[in-house]
């Protein structure tokens, strides 16, 4: 190997991530996996070095790296020369234990109070302090594509490098068409922003990218407060966070609470309304009005809202505001364009409630690329530059494309622990369904590690979804997430017409789908209060371990369906490697661990 196409996505503020092109071979991976701080926003340098474990590259070797980058306003911007390098030791003066969201590392940089202050003193007279203050000293403005070059000519000293930045939403729509099946498609993609737009529609025929129309970003003088949402700059999915954030929730990261808090809400209330007021389409977009939104963020409407509404109405409003918003405007697209298949992707497109009503009421063919955000941009960037030389080809249906460990780096972790363990194979997975139908609760660690937000399978904890005291169990003892929020099905792809109302082969867990009334009780753990579940359907083809571990349970109970959640602490990322799994297995109540074959107990 002398040569390979790498895509990056990087300063955007969030969800860092590489995705590699070989001739023989996909990696993707974000660098919140090697870091374990949520949605990491730093250049993803450490991906690349665990990219370079995993496959063994010998990095004098590399001749050539095209490289893709997921943002064209960056090709004109100076930053930071060491802005890598002052993250990471800024990371380790602020921040004592990682189980931190990037929200709360960027308010202490942003509120250093005296406590602080003298930390930051005592600091400062250490070797890294004093690193530190060199590189302060030092650090001058470059380009980002110089940065770069930087970057990488370290790690491959001998590469020649080729750079081109190219649109983000251009990128978004690449990842989705390319993981579609499909030859023909609109494609529609929805995030907060990237390059000033927020939405942009194309038509693709054959690969071919048209585009239709897009939808710009508005400044707003009373949301400039709100760092996480381009500083004022507004868009449908920032408004969304916006109030992500005010409802106590964590931005860029917990929106799909909101999302689950609606279902208890009620949405016909004075907020709704006025957001309902926020924007009109015109020649295909969406056109937000600035005097409304002024007033939707001024202290006394929020003032208002917060005195008079639950916070279940207020998500309620929030999310059919969100729904109302993209449905009018799909359904114009299909007065337009009848009889298409959409494929859609941006960080609004995790919205599985406004997925399953574009599928349910606009579009019966649609694909939701299962890196939705923007760390699929990467991917988009990859595929775009990969092509410049080479034929785009469809990518496989599961995003397995991190890591895998041996037999033999499992072991030898295992053996630095105080963990029981035996080795039973694939028994191992039968093994596990059969465990789960006793009430206990698992951890799958196994194969390549997903890429995108969703575990399939390879890093995931499951359960029994017909108890119906599950979600209490786990979250009292790993996730902690709020009850309110439910936990997600994995379900034998042959069940699906059975369980669920109207439904197609969705593998990621990107939309959810209605189960039938009459399964409510029966399978209680896997189904949200308004009836819906996201489900992952699993075939035998697609992982054959983790089918075999549903179809044992669907053997014991004559239900093939597990509960499905990341296998991770609360607070902390998926897991990624053996290590990490181990840490995890032992900082929660978990009763047991697959690892590639190895039954492991504490």
């Amino acid at each position: 190997m002398k040569s390979f196409t790498l895509g990056l996505n990087f300063y955007a503020g969030h969800d860092t991530s590489i995705f590699a092109i070989f001739d023989d071979d996909i990696y993707a991976l974000s660098q919140e996996r090697t870091t374990r701080i949520k949605h990491d926003g730093i250049f993803p340098l450490d991906a690349v070095k665990e990219m370079i474990r995993y496959k063994k590259i010998n990095t004098k070797e590399i001749t050539n790296i095209d490289v893709g980058v997921a943002t064209l306003a960056f090709e004109n911007i100076l930053v930071d020369e060491f802005t890598y390098e002052m993250s990471k030791l800024l990371r380790d003066m602020l921040i004592s234990d990682k189980e931190l969201y990037i929200k709360e590392f960027e308010e202490k940089k942003r509120e250093l109070n005296s406590s602080k202050q003298k930390l930051l003193k005592k600091f400062l007279l250490t070797s890294k302090g004093r690193s530190y203050i060199k590189m302060k000293l030092l650090g001058k403005k470059t380009p980002v594509k110089k940065l770069i070059k930087i970057h990488l000519q370290k790690l491959f000293p001998n590469a020649k490098l080729n750079i081109s930045f190219y649109e983000h939403h251009l990128c978004h729509a690449n990842a989705s068409y390319y993981t579609s099946g499909f030859k023909d498609a609109l494609v529609f993609t929805f995030d907060g922003e990237g390059d000033g737009i927020f939405s942009k529609l194309f038509f693709v025929k054959n690969g071919i990218f048209v585009e239709l129309a897009n939808s710009k970003n508005i400044y707003v003088e009373n949301a400039k407060e709100f760092y996480f949402a381009d500083n004022g700059y507004l868009s449908i999915g920032n408004i969304y966070s916006i109030f992500t954030y005010l409802l106590g929730f964590t931005p860029l990261s917990d929106e799909g609470k909101v999302e689950a808090l609606a279902a208890y809400g009620k949405y016909d209330n004075f907020l709704y309304h006025l957001l309902k007021e926020s924007y009109i389409i015109k020649d295909l977009s969406i056109i937000l009005k600035k005097d409304v939104l002024e007033e939707v963020f001024s202290k006394e409407f929020l003032k208002e809202v917060f005195s008079n509404l639950k916070k279940e109405d207020i998500s309620a409003a929030v999310q059919r505001f969100s729904e109302d918003v993209v449905l009018e405007y799909l359904q114009i697209v299909k007065n337009r364009y009848a009889d298409q298949n959409l494929a859609i992707a941006g960080g609004v497109t995790a919205n599985v409630i406004i997925n399953n009503k574009i599928y349910e009421k606009v579009f019966d063919s649609i694909h939701i690329t299962p890196a939705m955000g923007d760390e699929g941009t990467a991917q988009g960037a990859a595929i775009l530059k990969h092509s410049v030389n080479k034929t785009k080809k469809p990518f496989p249906q599961m995003p397995y494309f991190g890591s895998k460990y041996d037999k033999n780096e499992i072991e030898k972790e295992l053996k630095e622990s105080d963990l029981r363990y035996e080795y039973l194979g694939d028994k191992a997975y039968k093994k596990a369904g059969l465990e789960i139908t006793k009430g206990k609760i698992g951890a799958i660690f196994q194969g390549r590690a997903e890429f995108g937000p969703r575990a399939l399978g390879n890093r995931s904890i499951v359960a029994d979804a017909r108890d119906k005291d599950i979600q209490k169990k786990i979250n009292s003892s790993i996730k902690k997430r709020p009850l309110f929020q439910p936990f997600c099905p994995s379900i034998l792809i042959e069940e699906k017409d059975r369980l669920f109302q109207k439904a197609y082969d969705n593998k990621h867990m990107t939309i959810a789908f209605k189960l039938k009334k009459e399964y409510k009780d029966t399978l209680p753990g896997s189904v949200h209060i308004d009836l819906t579940a996201r489900v992952q359907f699993v075939s035998k083809k697609d992982n054959k371990n983790y089918y075999t571990l549903i179809k044992e349970v669907k053997k014991e109970t004559g239900y093939g369906v597990v509960i499905n959640t990341s296998f991770n602490k609360h607070g902390r990322t998926m897991v990624l490697n053996p290590k990490q799994a181990i840490i995890d297995f032992l900082d929660t109540n978990l009763d047991f661990m697959v690892m590639e074959g190895f039954w492991v107990k504490k």
